[in-house]
């Protein structure tokens, strides 16, 4: 008999590992088009599509039901199959995003302001959580209508000490009160270090299934 008790482990697994990673991009929503979110909810919908599979390896098990062992085992190689296919697709998303996150976070920046709060929280979120300023560094904020309006500044999030108008001119003097380093190297890599996670456990549950897979069916 098969572990069907093993195959809903894994797909435990995928719901979790898929939710932490769909909590990154729905934070960061604003850097990453939709389909960045994708491969998340995938790995989501798998892990649940693998719950209802195992039920019926645990019914057939219990029931000695060789037809429902049966249908486990055909769902259980295909569900191999899929996880192979979805780990191979989650890595192309991850050679894009280089160019997808670089190319929001210019746009976002002309944006950021009373009039797009989305744009705004998702930037401050990002200063703050990565201690960071600007995609490449502080003075990408130089040409934005934001700057512009608070003297030659960038957004208090960009602050060492976060108070209001702490932002107010430090492009022309003291720098050296906030952070200078730009947001995009920190976000890429959170990006990619989530997408790995997500091909690492398509791939670990798919190493367990496959020998599971091999096993000959029997009540």
């Amino acid at each position: 008999m098969k572990h069907p008790d093993i195959v809903m482990a894994g797909g435990l697994v995928l719901i979790i590992v898929g939710g932490i990673a769909q909590g990154f991009f729905k934070e960061y929503i604003q850097f990453f088009d939709n389909e960045f979110k994708t491969p998340a909810m995938g790995l989501i919908i798998l892990g649940a599509i693998i719950l209802v599979v195992s039920f019926f390896g645990c019914c057939g098990a219990r029931k000695q039901n060789v037809c429902m062992l049966n249908t486990f085992s055909f769902f259980l190689g295909l569900l191999l199959v899929m996880e192979i296919i979805a780990a191979i697709t989650i890595a192309a998303y991850k050679s894009d995003i280089e160019n997808e996150v670089a190319r929001n976070m210019n746009t976002t920046m002309f944006k950021y302001g009373p009039n797009d709060t989305l744009a705004t929280n998702a930037w401050d979120d990002l200063q703050e959580t990565y201690k960071c300023c600007g995609t490449y560094n502080y003075t990408n904020w130089k040409d934005t209508d934001f700057s512009k309006d608070h003297q030659n500044g960038v957004p208090d999030s960009c602050c060492k000490e976060i108070k209001e108008g702490c932002g107010n001119g430090p492009l022309t003097t003291n720098p050296e009160n906030i952070y200078t380093s730009g947001c995009f190297e920190s976000l890429k890599a959170s990006a990619k270090h989530n997408l790995g996670i997500i091909i690492g456990a398509a791939v670990a549950i798919a190493i367990v299934q496959e020998p599971l897979f091999q096993t000959p069916a029997s009540p």
